[in-house]
Parts: C-alpha cells; sequence; structure tokens
C-alpha cells in the first residue's frame, strides 16, 4: 500500500495572494530562512559578507598598489628614457663638436701644407735661381781665367817663337863662320875685290 505524500517542508508554499495586512516579500523571505537555517545562515551571510569585504579591500589595496607600482615604473622609466635621451643628445652633440673641430683642424693642416709647399717651391725656384747665376758667375769666371792663360801662353808662344828665331839667325851666323873658318883652314876662303 502506498503511503501518503509527505510534504517537503523544503518546497516551495503554494502561491498565495498578499494581502494588505501581510508582510512583505522579503520579510518572509527572511522568516523562511530564519526557519530553515536559523542563525548558523546570518552567521554564514555574516562572515560571507566580511570575507567579500576583505577581499575588496585586499582588491582595492592590490589595485592601488599596482597603481602606485604602475606609476612609479612608469615615473621611473620616463626618467630612464629622459636620461638616455639627454645623454644621446649630449653624446651626438660632443660628436658633431668634434667632427665640426677635426674638420677645422684638417683645413688647418690643408692650409698649413699648401703653405709649407708654396714656400717650398719658392725656396726651390730661388735656390735653383741662385745656383744658376753662380753656375754663370763661375763659367764667365773660368771662361775669363782661360782667355788670360790662353793669352799668357799665346805670349810666351810668341816670345819663344820670337826666341827661337833669334837663335836660328844666330846658328845660321854661326854655321856661316864655322864654314868661312873651315875654309880659311883649307885655303880655299877667298875675300871678295875690292871694286
Amino acid at each position: 500500500m502506498a503511503k501518503p505524500a509527505k510534504k517537503d517542508s523544503a518546497s516551495p508554499a503554494p502561491y498565495q495572494p498578499v494581502d494588505s495586512g501581510s508582510p512583505p516579500d522579503g520579510e518572509n523571505i527572511d522568516k523562511i530562512r530564519d526557519i530553515l537555517f536559523g542563525s548558523q545562515s546570518r552567521q554564514l551571510e555574516k562572515k560571507l559578507s566580511a570575507v567579500e569585504e576583505k577581499i575588496d579591500n585586499e582588491i582595492g589595496f592590490l589595485r592601488s598598489e599596482t597603481k602606485n607600482t604602475l606609476g612609479a615604473l612608469e615615473q621611473f622609466l620616463r626618467k630612464e628614457l629622459q636620461s638616455l635621451s639627454d645623454q644621446l643628445s649630449s653624446e651626438k652633440s660632443e660628436r658633431a663638436e668634434s667632427v665640426d673641430s677635426l674638420s677645422g683642424r684638417v683645413a688647418d693642416t690643408q692650409k698649413a701644407v699648401e703653405k709649407k709647399l708654396s714656400q717650398l717651391s719658392d725656396k726651390v725656384v730661388k735656390d735653383q735661381r741662385d745656383t744658376q747665376e753662380q753656375i754663370l758667375l763661375q763659367t764667365k769666371n773660368l771662361l775669363d781665367e782661360m782667355h788670360e792663360k790662353n793669352d799668357g801662353l799665346q805670349k810666351r808662344m810668341d816670345q819663344s817663337i820670337e826666341a827661337l828665331s833669334q837663335e836660328k839667325t844666330d846658328r845660321l851666323a854661326l854655321a856661316n863662320l864655322m864654314m868661312e873658318a873651315a875654309m880659311r883652314l883649307k885655303d880655299e876662303f877667298q875675300l871678295p875685290e875690292p871694286e
């Protein structure tokens, strides 16, 4: 035989119209809860609320900490980026100054080399001119000296020729004298008769 079905105390009550004198639904639910779960449900709700509030506080604290940390990190990164940017700008300007300085030094060195080459070229031309003048002067002196020596030699030669001519004449006279002596010795010499 079948037992009659028990009404489940946890099942919802059939719908009943609410009259104006009865408490609102929220209070009814609280009452039902109170009846069903009692004070444990309220304690559990309080604990859940406390845990939710604590979690919300922790989440808020973590959000705040994260926000602060991210802000500090962002500020640090901005400072580092600004520092690196300043450093790069400084190095860029230093390199530009170095390049300008080196360009100036190269230009100065080039001018100095060109000036030195010009001076050396002028000196070579002057030395060449001086050398040519000295060669011409020495050549002239040598020619003058050669003319003088030539003239001296010519004079000596003329004197020698003249001396030889006179000597030759004396030899002829001597030869005639000897011939005459030889003829006299042979008695072949005859004096010309006076006219």
